[in-house]
């Protein structure tokens, strides 16, 4: 069985809110995909399996059921497809849903150098960023429903700031946050321009978003992160303003990326983002693979 690669558009279906799958179906599931599904002859899970294929031990990170479903009953994907029942195709979907580890993270990187708060304007607001970052389609990948409440950490000029606040409408509420009075400036001006009247200015400190406990349903950290003068504390806070079930998001320049638009020291690689991250008490949800240069991770509280 071999998956298609899914495109950008794959995301604008993303739920990221659908139930888990039962048991039951998918052990059925892993039952076909190890037996006469024949997908460990292509795939890779936890070590097993073949490698002419994709690995797919965190694939339902990155693919929605309904995407899985497309790949598994492609016949010139997988050979097998034609002699899949409706039912086993649930089943597999269900099983690959529940593919969600990823690998382990190495524990003698070096620290990572904390990069100074940024004061370039005319960056984030350059011509072509919008062809660079498609912003239309990765906040439409977040699903965030109406009247949602969102924290934009690091709204710098505003970017985000109106596309959130858009996305939430007139029932919904964003924070902008900046550690710069500047930047809330800019923002300020952005929203005004849009002419939307559900967002609130917040004057950050280092340590401290100065965010209401227990009150946001997703903590949108854009380009942001890695200029937190104090992110264990910065993330502890923001753990306690998140509502149950709430998220947070973390966007950065991949430093993977030679042509990422940023020096070094304003990339993260995505082990660097996990392995700050997920020890202060958070777990990757959902992957925004089809991003052109950057890193897009969702993170739940564990």
């Amino acid at each position: 069985m071999t998956f298609m690669a899914a495109g950008a558009i794959a995301w604008l279906a993303f739920a990221a809110q659908v139930p888990p799958p039962a048991a039951a179906d998918a052990d059925a599931g892993r039952i076909i995909f190890e037996g006469r599904g024949q997908c460990l002859s292509c795939h890779r899970i936890a070590a097993t399996g073949g490698t002419s294929a994709r690995d797919l031990s965190w694939i339902g990170l990155l693919r929605t059921p309904d995407k899985l479903r497309a790949a598994i009953v492609n016949p010139s994907r997988h050979s097998a497809a034609a002699t899949l029942t409706p039912a086993d195709v649930d089943h597999l979907v269900a099983f690959l849903r529940t593919r969600r580890t990823l690998w382990a993270l190495s524990t003698d990187a070096p620290e990572r150098e904390i990069a100074p708060a940024t004061e370039n304007a005319p960056f984030f607001n350059r011509a072509n960023r919008d062809r660079e970052e498609v912003p239309g389609l990765l906040i439409s990948a977040l699903q965030i429903r109406p009247g949602a409440t969102v924290a934009d950490v690091g709204s710098g000029t505003g970017y985000f700031t109106w596309r959130l606040a858009e996305q939430v409408g007139p029932k919904g509420k964003v924070y902008a946050v900046d550690v710069q009075q500047s930047m809330l400036d800019l923002t300020k001006a952005a929203v005004a321009q849009h002419k939307l009247a559900n967002v609130e200015y917040v004057l950050a400190d280092d340590d401290n978003p100065r965010l209401p406990e227990r009150s946001i349903d997703l903590v949108f950290v854009a380009y942001a992160y890695h200029e937190f003068g104090d992110p264990h504390e910065m993330m502890r806070r923001i753990r306690r303003a998140l509502k149950p079930g709430g998220r947070v998001f973390i966007l950065e320049y991949a430093k993977e990326s030679s042509i990422a638009p940023a020096t070094p020291l304003h990339k993260m690689s995505f082990e660097e983002i996990r392995r700050e991250i997920e020890p202060m008490g958070f777990a990757v949800d959902q992957l925004l693979d089809f991003l052109p240069v950057q890193h897009g991770v969702v993170f739940t509280i564990k």
